[in-house]
């Protein structure tokens, strides 16, 4: 029982930094990976972009305006940047 708490909690952890260094891991597979590697990172900031997005935002306002995001906004910001992949994908200029 506790070793599945702690590895849900570990799983839970990696997840969340891997989501907020998505843009670093982006930018290293297209300057420096294999065509693989760089389709992988487009399918992923495809699918993680806006909650990346959120979780920035969410970082910034505590670190930076010392109070607490409201939902409204982080939910402003998910649309938004689902928008922004979305065009970006529809578009044409990121293609798999």
């Amino acid at each position: 029982m506790v070793e599945r708490l702690i590895r849900g909690i570990g799983n839970f952890v990696l997840l969340v930094a891997f989501t907020l260094l998505l843009p670093l891991f982006c930018f290293a597979a297209w300057r420096w990976g294999s065509p693989d590697e760089i389709w992988l990172m487009k399918v992923l900031t495809s699918v993680l972009s806006p909650f990346s997005a959120v979780l920035w935002y969410i970082i910034a306002s505590h670190a930076l305006f010392r109070r607490r995001s409201s939902f409204v906004v982080q939910f402003s910001i998910f649309c938004l940047s689902a928008f922004g992949v979305w065009w970006v994908i529809s578009t044409g200029r990121l293609t798999f």
